[in-house]
């Protein structure tokens, strides 16, 4: 008898504590309070070892704090505890999703429908629809997305369970990451995702993120705001509003936003882990530096701040330790979760070595990565043309421009390395449509004009490039001719050489003005020198009156 109830106490333990406290552990790590909804989690396993749903819910509390190996743990045994269960199978087959193993990914979801569409299982359509609603989460996670699918996975969960609050945010996150200049579908999907559940700060959040993401500051720092009316302990809405604040330059209500965060997430370490990512995102290097040596001081070990004390680094101009600190991230990242500002923070790191060429490959792999970094392709063509790896540096450009919508100013990174590597053919092609897209600027005419230069046979001149020197000249401000003298000198000495040599146009008296011209500029370089010393001092030009050449 007494052994009877001391069972059924614990029964009834069990299920108070089961009850009770994943309803809370969720709502903490929707909050990104992720350590105390961890030990909510351990103690309803440690009371209920065998409860799928505890060890599938802690699966996605470190999934979504990033600790996938302890992720995939969980969901594997919670799987191996009840191979009935569906969503473990789904947290198996993500974890393997975002490490790239896509095929074996598609058998775990496939097992999951199976298990819960089985009608020997008799589960009713709310967990049908949330194991498509897990897939479909799943299928846009990593750096090898699958949209389509995802939408797909959406649509089956709606038609299941059609009043799912969650599954209309998800859809919402799906349709702006597919199409981020149309934010009318998302937005469509987090208000009906608001109207099913109208205490939750969530779908609000989410559309403050999306606006954040169109760059559209204000806007987020109102729906931000807003989150925080319905529901003032939300910590990712303060975090989310303190990086809008900062993309819109207000410091002050950033730090204090982001302080906010802290205040609510206290004795969190991924909230501290967020704080360093937040100070090194307003340019406190030195603070967010000192941050992540104190985590890691108290035994934190945390790849993320591996990063992020890499690129402070960086920043403070320790190229060294940022070298060496980054090699151990990629050591410890997993390859999948590798971004593009990790291959451009390790470039700038070789860059500030000397390192130019290693530096240009890998600011070529954060170029690939992130086609909204392409910017990283001038930053390779600029290090491989310190390095002299010309054909490198054309190559990067010509890439960049194949891409996508080429910008004015990558034909002049073009035609730079181009005419540095005497690649003449490709550096005229170059120059030339910098000058059609920018005709003002008289730099794309000195630069085809050295370009044609370049080209002119010595044994057979034939002055190309006396039409690029004069359009230069033409194009030249008063403000410039006073501030970019050499450049001035330039043109003028070369109109100097082509009245003296040229065979078709020889006029010494103009020789004679530009060459005088030259002199009273007194640029102070070796053209300056060799005009006063020798150009103006041969028998030809001597005694010659200048003549006129405005």
């Amino acid at each position: 008898m007494r052994t009877t109830v001391i069972l059924g106490a614990a029964v009834l333990a069990t299920l108070t504590a089961t009850a009770q406290g994943l309803p809370e552990a969720v709502k903490l790590t929707d909050r990104e309070q992720y350590e105390k909804a961890a030990s909510i989690f351990n103690a309803v396993i440690a009371a209920d070892p065998q409860n799928a749903e505890a060890w599938f819910l802690l699966g996605e509390n470190y999934f979504a704090s990033d600790r996938s190996d302890s992720a995939a743990f969980c969901f594997n045994r919670g799987a191996s505890v009840n191979p009935r269960y569906p969503l473990n199978h789904v947290g198996v087959g993500k974890v393997l999703w975002t490490k790239g193993q896509a095929a074996e990914a598609r058998v775990q979801f496939d097992k999951a429908v199976a298990t819960a569409t089985d009608k020997a299982n008799k589960f009713g359509k709310p967990l049908q629809a949330r194991t498509y609603r897990e897939i479909a989460q799943a299928y846009a996670e990593g750096n090898q997305k699958d949209l389509v699918k995802s939408q797909e996975m959406i649509a089956k969960a709606l038609e299941l369970d059609p009043k799912d609050p969650e599954t209309y945010i998800l859809k919402g996150n799906v349709l702006f990451e597919a199409n981020p200049r149309d934010g009318s579908a998302p937005l469509e999907n987090y208000k009906q995702a608001a109207q099913l559940d109208a205490l939750s700060a969530k779908p609000v959040s989410k559309k403050g993120f999306m606006y954040y993401r169109a760059k559209n500051y204000a806007a987020a720092i109102e729906e931000y705001t807003k989150a925080i009316g319905i529901d003032a302990s939300y910590a990712p809405a303060y975090s989310g509003r303190a990086e809008a604040y900062f993309m819109a330059r207000d410091f002050e209500k950033a730090t204090a936003d982001m302080n906010k965060y802290l205040e609510l997430n206290a004795g969190n370490t991924s909230a501290r882990v967020r704080y360093a990512q937040f100070l090194f995102l307003v340019g406190k290097y030195n603070e967010s530096l000192a941050e992540i040596k104190d985590l890691e001081g108290k035994g934190v070990k945390n790849v993320t701040l591996q990063r992020i004390k890499g690129y402070d680094q960086v920043e403070l101009k320790d190229g060294a330790g940022a070298q060496a600190t980054l090699e151990a991230y990629f050591a410890a990242q997993s390859p999948e979760k590798v971004i593009a500002g990790d291959w451009e923070y390790y470039g700038k790191a070789l860059a500030g070595q000397g390192q130019d060429s290693l530096a240009a490959e890998n600011m070529l792999k954060a170029a690939r990565l992130d086609r909204t970094k392409d910017y990283n392709f001038v930053e390779a063509s600029k290090a491989f043309s310190k390095a002299k790896a010309f054909d490198k540096a054309i190559a990067a450009m010509q890439e960049k421009i194949a891409g996508g919508k080429p910008e004015t100013n990558d034909f002049y990174y073009l035609g730079d390395a181009a005419l540095k590597g005497k690649r003449w053919m490709t550096a005229d092609s170059a120059w030339a449509t910098y000058i059609e897209r920018n005709p003002s600027a008289y730099q794309g005419y000195k630069f085809r004009a050295r370009t044609q230069n370049g080209m002119d046979s010595l044994e057979a001149k034939t002055f190309a490039a006396k039409t690029w020197y004069e359009q230069m000249l033409a194009k030249m401000k008063p403000e410039e001719r006073d501030k970019y003298k050499a450049d001035l000198e330039e043109a003028l000495n070369y109109m100097g050489l082509y009245f003296l040599y040229s065979k078709e146009a020889r006029d010494l008296p103009k020789a004679k003005c530009y060459f005088e011209k030259v002199k009273a500029l007194n640029a102070g370089t070796s053209i300056t020198k060799q005009v006063t010393d020798v150009m103006l001092q041969t028998k030809e030009l001597k005694d010659v009156a200048p003549g006129s050449c405005d």
